[in-house]
């Protein structure tokens, strides 16, 4: 019975050290891997922008005001009494809409941030994302509106920086119909043909 104890306390031991061994391992080599690291601290994590509304959605549906408000943050000193009232009014209007807890999130616009402002392709480089979210009211009729989820310190230099960690922030929510308050550009894609 002792030898049985003692090769118990001795697998576990060396279970133990393997397993220190290998996290100190992995997280030495996130350390000199951007790949690796931005997949730890976001993806693994799910420290994403899509992340941001379901806690949202949730206060939302709960009727919880209070919670709602907190999750979306207002950051520009220029345009906080315009975002204030929106804020309000887009909360009061989504509770009192009655929209079903499910959601789904059609597009996510990836933002650059720094140098000059633009839609990009790489995530890891992002500073924001403009999400086109579609609620369901009771009638079962869909509701399209915008979130603009933004690294909370900007500009964000993804590459230039080493990829630092993004803690994703709701700055504006509106009606697929209304305009940005907080980040005012918009992307139009357009074609042109070079035929006469």
């Amino acid at each position: 019975m002792k030898n049985i104890l003692i090769k118990s306390i001795v697998i576990i031991g060396v279970f133990l050290v393997g397993l220190v061994v290998g996290a100190s391992g992995l997280w030495f080599i996130a350390q000199n891997n951007i790949e690796l690291r931005y997949y730890l601290l976001e993806h693994a994590t799910v420290n994403q922008p899509q992340a941001q509304v379901a806690p949202f959605v949730q206060a939302i549906v709960q009727g919880d005001r209070t919670r709602a408000l907190e999750l979306w943050e207002i950051y520009n000193p220029e345009t906080k009494s315009e975002l204030t009232t929106r804020r309000e009014t887009v909360i009061s209007d989504l509770i009192n809409a009655g929209i079903s807890p499910d959601y789904q999130v059609l597009e996510v616009e990836w933002w650059g941030t720094c140098c000059e402002p633009s839609v990009i392709c790489d995530s890891r480089s992002a500073g924001g994302a403009r999400l086109r979210v579609q609620f369901i009211d009771p009638k079962g009729q869909p509701m399209l509106y915008i979130f603009d989820i933004f690294a909370r310190e900007q500009p964000y230099c993804g590459a230039a920086m080493g990829y630092p960690p993004r803690e994703w922030v709701i700055r504006d929510v509106y009606p697929f119909t209304e305009e940005p308050l907080f980040w005012k550009m918009h992307y139009e894609c357009q074609v042109h043909s070079l035929l006469p």
